[in-house]
């Protein structure tokens, strides 16, 4: 008899809860596609009903602890009015038989909602990411039917027509796409044209990685111009050496990371995307001072230093001065700093007497990966062959194809653990390096604390699923003879309060109080349990 019971109050409370749930997960999930629709990236009628059919899953982690509540409040507040619960009780039943079936639906759904949270739902996260960003496919298309450029990055496209050829037969690409009369522009941190080339046609062709897509470019009778060399250059057919990537929301926000995700960023912060531009901005500040060590000692020790061209025109330049202070030249006794262009015999061609002259290192090229050493002048005397007339006047001036020197061969591909030390063993010599190692140490212990909250937060939620269904089913035998609603309302505002909690306690832990974020996060849970023991209490006693 107490097992026939127990099977009919657990159907009853599957039948209510689960229809509760869907109802509730169907509202929340086509109220969540309201934004997609009124912004402004391309989302058509098919992405949006698989964003509303993908955003089921993750709001069932809200659905499923209220539909739960609610579903055991209905249930037993029946049972209690239609004096089931009084029939059981005389039977011989106790109460801890009786709610049987409700503290193995709140186990159930503690592992049910640890197995959405930590794994299923930040995969989901990650889906409907792609489906609102759309691919890079749909927002070039959308793009160029538009006449608008795309960005990607630091990378800007414009085409006037395209054509996708899917699974090329030519090739190991996942996609294909033919552009025509197109323009393609590598942008600075300032939003400034850094490169672009222009071209008749090109093919892309994408290569879809974990978390990226790999763009490869091939480009015929095109014409580029770069912002650091300042030349313009006609190539009868340019493919950039390194492939672009196209970072997408999947898998590079925490929130769309699994548990074992999040522990491996955890264990090396490098993989994150934030934190991997950082260390990209570490190297380039050691390239940076590297450089300007070993002109700086050249120019110390000889008074000089000659720095061959990248091109193939074996020309070099001759730079004479004191020194090198913070990527400048310095003329020291002299009244003008010289800096001579030399053949491949080593005759001057040209000599530049500039009023101020800097050094530094920059990208090139679409990628940023074509590094060279840039001379920049300004208020130039320009010599040219020694039997011109007179002196040009210029007032700027600058080489951007210099081949970098000083730089370790090995520092592009070593590990994130090498280049730390060695800008650790650097920074006493560059504020610039201990800037980014700061700002480093910074992000990593604010992604240290957005994991740790996370982690917390997921668990605190699959917890509350569990004492929500308990609370509602001894409330509602406690006042059986209140309306139901107002029953579900009483357990309904310390869930809510708890939720608050858990997320007031995620943000303590991510500003880096761990110790108050996890109090914080807890005490609701722990209010619940003590609100219930308290009504469970009264309910044995009565």
């Amino acid at each position: 008899m107490p097992f026939r019971l127990t099977i009919y109050t657990a159907l009853e409370l599957l039948k209510v809860v689960g229809l509760a749930a869907a109802v509730l997960a169907a509202v929340t999930a086509f109220g969540a596609v309201i934004k997609p629709l009124t912004g402004d990236a391309p989302i058509s009628a098919a992405q949006a009903i698989k964003y509303v059919g993908l955003s089921l899953i993750p709001m069932m982690q809200y659905a499923l602890p209220f539909a739960a509540g609610f579903g055991a409040t209905i249930v037993f507040h029946r049972m209690a009015a239609e004096n089931e619960v009084m029939a059981m009780a005389v039977a011989g039943l106790s109460y801890r038989t009786i709610l049987l079936p409700v503290m193995a639906l709140g186990v159930v759904l503690i592992l049910i909602m640890v197995m959405l949270v930590q794994g299923v739902i930040p995969r989901v996260y990650a889906l409907m990411g792609r489906v609102i960003a759309g691919d890079v496919t749909a927002i070039l298309e959308h793009a160029v039917e538009a006449g608008k450029p795309v960005r990607f990055g630091d990378m800007e496209i414009w085409a006037e027509s395209m054509r996708l050829i899917e699974r090329p037969e030519d090739g190991t690409a996942d996609e294909r796409i033919e552009l025509r009369r197109m323009m393609v522009a590598r942008l600075g941190p300032d939003g400034a044209i850094e490169s672009d080339i222009s071209a008749a046609g090109a093919v892309l062709d994408l290569y879809e990685r974990e978390g990226i897509v790999l763009i490869r470019m091939a480009m015929d009778d095109a014409v580029s111009w770069d912002a650091a060399a300042g030349n313009l250059r006609g190539f009868p057919r340019l493919e950039p050496t390194h492939a672009m990537p196209v970072p997408l929301p999947e898998r590079t926000e925490p929130m769309a990371m699994t548990r074992s995700e999040l522990l491996a960023v955890d264990d090396d912060p490098s993989r994150f995307p934030a934190i991997h531009k950082e260390y990209e901005r570490l190297r380039a500040a050691l390239r940076q001072l590297y450089q300007r060590d070993a002109v700086a000692r050249s120019l110390r020790d000889a008074g000089e230093i000659v720095i061959p061209s990248e091109d193939r025109s074996g020309h070099s330049w001759r730079i004479r001065a004191a020194g090198l202070r913070n990527g400048m030249l310095i003329r020291g006794g002299a009244k003008h700093l010289e800096i001579d262009e030399l053949d491949a015999a080593g005759h001057v061609l040209r000599r530049f007497q500039p009023s101020q002259a800097q050094v530094f290192v920059e990208g090139g090229g679409l990628d940023g990966h074509d590094r060279r050493l840039v001379l920049r002048m300004s208020n130039v005397t320009v010599f040219d062959p020694p039997d011109a007339a007179r002196p040009n006047l210029r007032s700027n001036v600058q080489v951007g194809n210099l081949r970098i020197v000083g730089v370790p061969e090995n520092m592009e591909s070593e590990t994130p653990a090498a280049t730390l030390a060695r800008a650790e063993e650097a920074a006493p010599r560059s504020n610039f390096v201990s800037d980014v190692l700061r700002r480093i140490d910074s992000d990593v212990a604010r992604l240290h604390g957005e994991i740790v909250g996370r982690l917390a937060q997921r668990w605190a939620i699959a917890v509350t699923a569990g004492l929500l269904p308990l609370l509602g089913a001894i409330l509602a035998l406690n006042m059986r003879h209140a309306q139901p609603l107002l029953i579900y309302v009483v357990a309904f505002l310390p869930a809510l309060l708890n939720l608050v909690l858990i997320s007031s306690g995620a943000i303590f832990m991510r500003q880096g109080d761990e110790t108050a974020g996890m109090a914080i996060m807890w005490s609701g849970n722990a209010s619940l349990a003590i609100l219930t023991a308290v009504c469970w209490r009264r309910l044995a006693r009565h």
